[in-house]
């Protein structure tokens, strides 16, 4: 025996009913017509849930985006403007820079005019009129921080930028290079200028006396006593009465005394090979075989002797010769003039 199943398909009638007396509508399917038109209802009803869902997705992460782009703006223009606060230092350090590389350079030649006058001293010579050598520069020299200042603010260009790093890196550059050379000198001139102090504490360099009053110099003149030429064998210094008398260099005290033509007197013998006399003291305070100091104090000053008032009369031996004490002599305040 076979059995055949049949599937249901009954037709179903739907009533639309209106209100009022506006004709009823009906409709006849199927089962399978019916069923068909459910599932595809429910499908598309699926459908636009999803579409929904993923709307809303959608819309939440373009939120999310938006909300993530506005900060990020925020952070980049944040960034933008550390960055230009960032150059704006850079440039016043850069400036700052190359005024300071300038001030190195003028330093420097400062150092080298002064190196070249320590070694115009050591020689002996001197400028004329002290007249400073170095060139000076305008942009290094300072300012006057209480005066006012303007202008337009204008931004260096990148052109600008590039020309002043280089300058400043050359202006560096040349400065250390020059500097171990410079300092090599320096030392050198410092021990030459060491062994010239030495030197001046030992020559009858050190003016004697308090006064610069020059009242007769060493050479020929008329004699105050007898109105005769005579020669001068010293220099004369007027003072006061009791003004101290300072040796001229280091030394030792090979004589003191009193002679009616020299009064009392102090006599130093220098490692030069000079010697130095100091004559009509009021009183002699160095005594024979002394050692004395540049600037010691060996005597006061007075009127002894042949004198016709308080001056000191200071001779310089030299091979048992006298020569001009100025030869030797600085006059205090002279150094100044020159």
């Amino acid at each position: 025996m076979k059995f055949r199943f049949k599937p249901a398909n009954k037709r179903y009638t739907i009533l639309i009913v209106p209100e009022g007396t506006s004709p009823v509508f009906r409709f006849k399917m199927r089962f399978t017509l019916m069923l068909s038109m459910l599932i595809t209802a429910a499908v598309i009803i699926l459908l636009l849930l999803i579409l929904a869902m993923a709307n809303r997705s959608h819309s939440n992460r373009i939120v999310s985006l938006e909300a993530e782009l506005t900060s990020s703006t925020d952070r980049l223009q944040s960034t933008v403007d550390d960055k230009e606060q960032a150059i704006d230092k850079l440039l016043t350090e850069l400036l700052d820079l190359s005024e300071k590389s300038k001030t190195i350079e003028s330093k420097m030649l400062e150092l080298e005019t002064l190196e070249a006058e320590l070694k115009s001293i050591t020689s002996g010579n001197r400028q004329a009129n002290g007249t400073n050598t170095a060139v000076a520069n305008p942009s290094a020299q300072a300012l006057d921080q209480n005066g006012g200042v303007g202008g337009e603010s204008i931004p260096l260009s990148d052109e600008d930028v590039r020309a002043l790093i280089a300058e400043t890196k050359e202006s560096i550059t040349i400065s250390l290079n020059e500097m171990p050379d410079l300092q090599k000198r320096l030392k050198q001139t410092k021990l030459n200028v060491e062994k010239y102090k030495e030197m001046m504490m030992i020559l009858p360099t050190y003016w004697p006396t308090d006064s610069t009053r020059i009242t007769s110099h060493f050479g020929k003149r008329s004699d105050p006593f007898s109105n005769r030429l005579t020669s001068h064998n010293g220099l004369d210094i007027g003072g006061n009465s009791g003004d101290p008398v300072y040796a001229a260099a280091n030394g030792k005290v090979t004589d003191t005394g009193y002679s009616s033509a020299r009064g009392n007197f102090v006599t130093v013998s220098h490692p030069s090979g000079l010697q130095t006399i100091y004559m009509h003291l009021k009183q002699n305070i160095a005594a024979k075989g002394d050692t004395v100091k540049q600037g010691d104090t060996i005597g006061l000053l007075g009127s002894t002797g042949r004198s016709t008032g308080p001056h000191l009369h200071i001779e310089v031996i030299k091979g048992g010769v006298p020569v001009d004490p100025l030869n030797y002599l600085t006059i205090p305040g002279e150094d100044d003039k020159l």
